[in-house]
């Protein structure tokens, strides 16, 4: 199973493996040496990078991206700055950074002197306790670092130079999604389309109707430009570039990722219907409930829209809107209920992980510790098909739904204190911005947006213009 998914990410050419491997380092080396160069900021250097992360060097992680790189040289930079006293941590993100050990010390207690309710694959479980600490690492400090670069920089940064790349990136992706779809619908060629950005597996996909190729830049996935494209959606709206809104639109649809549709009701509803509540979490707790409610509305009659589907899957808008939200809701294969406030989990992700806390329910305290979803037994996953990988102890876990992702890795406790530090806006917040952050935190709900929700948040809480006194520096440098 490992191997066929294996050979459907890579490229069935050596050479065109080779570029897409090399690149990384090509990518971030050029952004590194463009921002220490006073080029760019550290803001445009990870956001350029995340927006590449279509090249991975897949011999080694999928995780092994520019974006990988660029923050690991932030977060050596940022270790320098703190061993020689330069910088210093505030309390309440000091806070946020003993998290993960908090976590992991909760979970060895329960495991030692109450309940060990994992799965632990020969030989491997030492690794239960080491993960978290290669997690913690690897992804965790690293955002912080870009955290830290990019109040370090505040003194260009602001929230309209955020909005300004954000669209520039999203302009730049419009050219490389047409010149994917012409290479898929006019040239046919599948080795052109993988140096653009496209994935095999994508391409094997697709026909030559336009409708049925799922593009996505030079982003990872598909539901990635997705779900970068609404956020970009509403900075286009707000400086009245009506044109490139409607393009992000239509690129949008063309990635057929059900969460872009999610989003765009999320920015429906925070922009017009809940915009004049002053509040970025009132705004926030507003527009997930109604949209809780419309999903619950929507549950109560999938078999209605189950049917109208059936009548009108030769549709081309029914295929677009429809086909994966009924694959979603129609249990008649599974037989088995995946639908939590009215909303369909993936059953390959969300759901055993649900069905795994329904009957571990004291580790919701904790969470089951940073990056070590492998240990959940392999009897929530039966029936899909990683399922002989997790016997094995084969492969990671990763829930796009990052509220919940929070949740299950941390624990209840550690999401509150997630969301208390990371809404807290400036007195004199526009309201813009105030609604931006909280449409941010609504599409984090769906969408795996870690990077785009700290660099909104801090953009959100700090003045460019104040004085270090009133800010997290000290004298030249702090987070």
């Amino acid at each position: 199973m490992a191997d066929t998914i294996y050979d459907i990410l890579v490229s069935s050419n050596v050479y065109v493996e080779v570029f897409k491997e090399t690149m990384p380092l090509l990518i971030a080396g050029t952004l590194l040496h463009l921002h220490y160069n006073n080029r760019i900021t550290a803001l445009e250097a990870i956001l350029y990078a995340f927006a590449t992360e279509a090249y991975t060097m897949l011999k080694v992680g999928p995780t092994f991206t520019a974006t990988f790189f660029v923050s690991v040289a932030f977060l050596i930079e940022q270790i320098h700055l703190f061993i020689k006293g330069e910088i210093y941590v505030r309390r309440k993100f000091l806070l946020l950074l003993i998290l993960p050990a908090l976590s992991s010390i909760v979970i060895f207690l329960i495991v030692q002197f109450y309940k060990d309710p994992f799965y632990y694959p020969p030989g491997k479980q030492a690794a239960f306790y080491l993960r978290p600490v290669y997690f913690y690492i690897k992804t965790y400090l690293p955002l912080f670092a870009i955290g830290a670069k990019i109040l370090q920089d505040r003194a260009q940064i602001s929230f309209d130079f955020f909005a300004d790349v954000m669209k520039r990136i999203a302009k730049f992706s419009f050219v490389i999604a047409l010149l994917q779809i012409f290479c898929q619908i006019v040239l046919h060629n599948e080795t052109l389309g993988e140096i653009l950005g496209l994935q095999r597996r994508y391409m094997l996909e697709a026909s030559t109707f336009i409708f049925s190729i799922r593009v996505q830049a030079l982003f990872g996935e598909p539901k990635v430009f997705s779900a970068f494209l609404s956020l970009c959606i509403p900075l286009f709206m707000r400086d009245k570039e009506y044109r490139m809104a409607a393009l992000a639109l239509l690129m949008g649809i063309l990635t057929v990722s059900q969460t872009f549709w999610i989003n765009m009701l999320s920015a429906t509803l925070v922009f017009m219907a809940v915009s004049r509540i002053s509040s970025t979490r009132l705004k926030i707790a507003g527009t997930l409930g109604i949209i809780i409610g419309l999903f619950l509305v929507i549950s109560g009659s999938k078999d209605y829209f189950i049917k109208l589907y059936a009548k009108n899957q030769n549709s081309t808008m029914y295929q677009l809107v429809f086909k994966r939200s009924v694959y979603r809701y129609d249990n008649t294969i599974w037989q088995k209920n995946n639908v939590i406030l009215g909303m369909p989990l993936q059953r390959d992700m969300e759901l055993p992980v649900v069905d795994f806390f329904r009957d571990q329910p004291y580790l919701l305290l904790s969470g089951y510790g940073a990056g070590n979803s492998t240990f959940i037994p392999a009897q929530y996953f039966f029936g899909q098909m990683n399922y002989e990988n997790r016997l094995n102890g084969i492969g990671g876990h990763n829930l796009n739904m990052r509220w919940f992702y929070i949740m299950a890795e941390f624990g209840i406790f550690s999401l509150i204190i997630f969301f208390m530090i990371l809404t807290q806006t400036r007195p004199d917040i526009p309201i813009f911005q105030s609604s931006y952050l909280a449409f941010i935190w609504v599409c984090f709900f769906f969408s795996q947006i870690d990077l785009f929700l700290i660099i909104t948040a801090l953009l959100c809480t700090y003045d460019p213009d104040a004085s270090p006194a009133l800010t997290v520096y000290k004298p030249e440098h702090s987070y």
